[in-house]
């Protein structure tokens, strides 16, 4: 975690409770924090940073379903990169879709390049925090990755340390997002938003969390139109991957008071500009 994380990290229980330092902290030689501790001056609760990566949840949180419960297996944060992720999208859509297409088209929709927090909320190996960082340029802010498992973290820390890129990562839930509200300038999600658990509250937590200029860009899954894609999602939903109805979807994205902007569909696969 960097310094520059610190003006805009909340407590999780108190939002509009900044962190503190209140540990010794050590510090790599690009100024990252690679141990030390925040405090909430609300509640007194401490948090640790360890090993670069600052943890709000603690040993006591589990996985909400068995789909996140792989995410803390390290084999499962070793292989999504290297074997899952950059054939995903090409397999869902049915077309030509790597990291080529995708990842330019989540710039265009965040524009980073205006600065100010930028959040990669579920961000599992650090895929568009990665990218947002290196659009945002010379502007001021700061790109931070959000995820529950640390095997996951500990793999995206080490992919944007080995691209020299200073994006700082966080263990938190997307339910409980650590930052006061009104004060992203961008959210951005890729694909968890289907195994995430509590995918309403998740969205509220966007909604709370973004400023009215800004821009939340979402992938994720629907609901597949041909009867083979559907008896395909049904048996994964039985270990906690939700296939919502695009029209549902929608609807839930409305309730939690996101106002969609624009959106493109890929058979299964969907891109959602959405605003406050």
């Amino acid at each position: 975690m960097y310094p520059d994380a610190l003006a805009y990290l909340t407590c999780p229980r108190h939002p509009e409770a900044p962190l503190t330092r209140v540990a010794a902290t050590r510090h790599a030689a690009d100024g990252e924090i690679i141990t030390g501790a925040l405090a909430c001056p609300s509640c007194g609760a401490r948090y640790p940073i360890n090993n670069g990566i600052l943890d709000l949840l603690g040993p006591l949180v589990l996985p909400d379903s068995p789909a996140q419960l792989t995410n803390y297996l390290p084999i499962t944060a070793w292989a999504y990169e290297r074997a899952w992720r950059p054939h995903s999208l090409s397999l869902l859509a049915g077309e030509r879709f790597g990291y080529e297409r995708e990842l330019p088209l989540i710039v265009g929709l965040a524009a980073p390049e205006r600065g100010g927090l930028i959040v990669d909320v579920a961000c599992s190996n650090g895929l568009y925090a990665r990218a947002l960082e290196r659009a945002r340029g010379a502007a001021p802010g700061h790109v931070i990755g959000l995820d529950h498992a640390t095997p996951m973290l500990r793999q995206a820390r080490a992919y944007a340390r080995a691209a020299r890129l200073r994006v700082s990562f966080v263990r938190a839930k997307a339910q409980a997002l650590p930052f006061a509200p009104s004060t992203a300038a961008v959210l951005a999600m890729g694909g968890s938003l289907n195994e995430i658990g509590d995918a309403d509250g998740a969205m509220r937590e966007l909604r709370r969390t973004l400023a009215p200029a800004g821009r939340c860009a979402l992938m994720c899954l629907v609901r597949a139109e041909r009867p083979a894609g559907r008896a395909l999602q049904a048996l994964l939903g039985l270990g906690g991957i939700d296939f919502p109805p695009l029209d549902a979807l929608n609807l839930r994205l409305a309730a939690a008071g996101l106002r969609l902007r624009a959106q493109w569909r890929h058979r299964v696969v969907l891109f959602s500009l959405l605003g406050g």
